[in-house]
């Protein structure tokens, strides 16, 4: 699931189904039906969903690497939504809980040995920021010279990107409420517990410490892989 080089978006998707929903249902539904067919406008080149492994919710996330922001919601994106199924549809209105981005690229730093069969990755650690405009230099100068240079260096790393809100759109509520920041991180790990190691440990410096004055929202989840979903030939 490695994104192509034209691949200069992402659409973040969290649910909660909620009670209303079974879970035999929704994984069905999501599995064979909605995934898929979005799977089918060419500007979507891969999707892979992930539970949340914190006890926190929304407790699914879906990744979709896209050409760029505008297509998560374009007229081949609506096109798709209008023409699903009854089910689709109901589905989609009943669910506790939806919340969509769609992001733009500015930063990807991937192991070197990595190939494709490492992606979609085991786990991901997501941290969504927001940041003072006065600390927002500092901020990425720090995240991209220090930052994940040191969370690469832990067990397991895969790959790091960043990116930067483009849209968001929530329907539903969930408590507490999903804190929406204008930068996303995104930092992929082929084994667990990377949060217990020395080296994610050591990411906690003096100029991170700096840095996080300037922080004034701030939502960190994790979550293992699901399921990958592919394009159909």
């Amino acid at each position: 699931m490695a994104p192509p080089s034209e691949a200069k978006g992402l659409s973040f998707v969290l649910v909660e189904p909620g009670s209303n929903v079974s879970d035999a249902e929704y994984h069905d539904w999501y599995d064979n039906e909605h995934a898929p067919a979005r799977l089918t406008i060419p500007t979507f080149f891969n999707a892979a969903r992930f539970k949340a492994v914190d006890g926190q919710k929304p407790t699914y996330l879906t990744l979709y690497d896209i050409s760029e922001p505008s297509v998560a919601g374009g007229p081949e994106y609506q096109a798709v939504k209008e023409n699903g199924s009854e089910r689709d549809k109901r589905l989609l209105a009943t669910v506790q809980f939806l919340n969509r981005r769609a992001y733009s690229s500015i930063y990807n730093y991937t192991l070197p040995t990595a190939s494709d069969s490492d992606f979609p990755p085991n786990f991901v650690l997501y941290a969504a920021l927001e940041v003072k405009a006065e600390g927002e230099a500092d901020f990425n100068k720090w995240y991209d010279e220090e930052h994940t240079p040191m969370i690469s260096k832990t067990p397991g790393w895969l790959r790091s990107r960043r990116f930067i809100l483009s849209d968001s759109a929530t329907r539903g509520s969930i408590d507490p409420e999903v804190t929406v920041c204008k930068y996303l991180a995104i930092h992929d790990f082929s084994i667990g517990g990377y949060m217990e190691t020395p080296e994610m440990k050591a990411v906690a410096t003096p100029w991170r410490d700096e840095v996080m004055k300037n922080i004034v929202g701030r939502d960190v989840r994790h979550f293992t892989l699901l399921k990958e979903y592919k394009r159909s030939e």
